[in-house]
């Protein structure tokens, strides 16, 4: 009995056929042992078997807890994949080819916790430049000899080069096609996206990054691999690959838990801060790109707001948590401005939870009105809101309707909170004020949502 069949007998729960995993090593190693015509014609005669068995393979491996745990139930794996990795018959099968990839990307560990997994990146990554880059090995080491290009750059060169064909086949999406029958390169975006989850943090793969995190949505075919998504969107936080803005939007975009640590990661970073002045604070807003992000996704911004209403929620309206928001909401509103032209999302698909009637009184900013004006919109706010609280008031009663007010009343009081430009011109105005003309004004500043909200 072979070593293999006796480690794969120790496994509990066996996934893989013993007798079949022994058939596709010796078959890996004859067709490794000589290139001739009847090994070529063994080779694509089992092609159709070989990508069921694989499939059956990438099965076992994302199944296993660990790259340890799997090279101990199968220790010879890595000289399976690597044989059919350097047969040129077996890589120029697309299918074969994305098979081979998502194996070894099932055995790419993020976090090496051992000498195994360390190993096991390493070798990783050496096969993946071999697809990247395979060429006929003896015309390659010919041309290295004439040009005296060392191998690690002639590879690293030709990476370079395949990166770059890579993204002209991704770059044309179903919009871009004057024939909406004909083939897009969609499909090609998942497989591309699998591929580069090892290559993260490679700096020859990052145009491939962004032109993949770049692409429109427009097909329901043009998905991106979660997996890669998550290995970036890690890779990012603990600053081990450097992104352009576009490409840090897009990540958040596509990746919801990315875009929640950054910005949980702001208000850790803004909160434990003090001292932190007006422009200080502008300014780690704005490169934070957080601003600009919710101002070209709508879905970007509901997110992000929908952390700062639990925030604050959590809070009890903290004066700092409130002082954030409120100047997050600014620069928000300010890139909002500058891309205007660009796009045409309505403020209630911005604010959808906000009282309609007084979204656009409280959007606006003072300076768009003349001063002597504001008391009279601020008169007309301090009304708009007393009478939602008195509406509320009434609904105590029912405890269905006294909930939906409560939520209206804690929503306008959130939005008030985003747009204290009207609190700022409050006071303003009140400093100058007779008694008679404070009651509006007051009530504006002392309005709180209800005490469970």
């Amino acid at each position: 009995m072979s070593q293999l069949q006796i480690q794969l007998q120790q496994t509990a729960e066996p996934l893989l056929n013993v007798q079949e995993m022994q058939f596709w090593l010796d078959k890996a190693v004859a067709w490794g042992q000589a290139d001739s015509p009847d090994t070529r014609k063994d080779t694509c005669l089992h092609l159709s078997r070989l990508r069921d068995f694989l499939q059956q393979l990438l099965t076992h491996i994302n199944n296993m807890n660990s790259t340890t745990e799997t090279m101990k139930t199968l220790p010879l794996l890595g000289q399976f994949l690597g044989r059919l990795c350097w047969n040129p018959y077996v890589t120029t099968d697309a299918t074969s080819r994305r098979l081979l990839f998502q194996c070894l990307w099932g055995l790419y560990t993020e976090h090496p916790g051992n000498a195994v997994e360390r190993k096991a990146n390493q070798w990783i990554r050496k096969v993946l430049c071999q697809l990247a880059t395979e060429d006929e090995d003896a015309a390659a080491q010919t041309l290295m000899k004439h040009t005296g290009v060392p191998p690690e750059e002639y590879h690293l060169k030709v990476l370079r080069k395949r990166v770059a064909l890579l993204q002209q086949s991704i770059g044309k999406s179903c919009s871009s096609l004057g024939d909406m029958n004909q083939r897009c390169s969609c499909d090609s975006l998942l497989a591309a996206s699998e591929a580069c989850v090892p290559l993260v943090t490679c700096p020859e793969a990052a145009p491939l990054i962004g032109a993949l995190l770049q692409q429109p949505g427009t097909c329901v075919r043009a998905a991106l691999s979660e997996d890669f998504l998550d290995a970036l969107s890690s890779a990012y936080s603990s600053q081990r690959v450097s992104l352009e803005e576009q490409a840090v939007v897009s990540l958040w975009y596509h990746n919801l838990s990315s875009l929640e640590e950054a910005v949980l990661r702001l208000l850790e970073c803004v909160l434990t801060k003090t001292g932190l002045t007006l422009q200080k604070l502008k300014q780690q807003l704005t490169e934070s790109l957080l601003p600009k992000a919710c101002a070209q996704h709508c879905s970007i911004f509901l997110v992000v707001n929908d952390i700062f209403r639990s925030i604050l929620k959590q809070a009890e309206g903290a004066e700092s948590v409130k002082y954030l928001i409120q100047i997050f909401t600014s620069c928000f509103l300010r890139e909002l401005d500058l891309l205007q032209h660009q796009t045409s999302v309505p403020l209630k698909a911005l604010f959808p939870q906000s009282p309609q009637s007084l979204l656009v009184p409280l959007v606006t900013l003072p300076s768009e009105m003349p001063q002597e004006a504001w008391r009279h919109h601020l008169n007309w706010l301090s009304g708009s809101l007393q009478r939602l609280t008195e509406e509320e008031e009434e609904g105590d009663g029912d405890s269905s309707s006294s909930t939906r007010g409560h939520h209206k009343v804690f929503d306008a009081w959130f939005l008030l909170v985003q747009c204290a430009h009207w609190v700022q011109a409050a006071v303003q105005l009140l400093v100058t004020s007779g008694p008679e003309d404070c009651g509006p004004l007051m009530w504006l500043l002392t309005f709180l949502p209800p005490p469970d909200q």
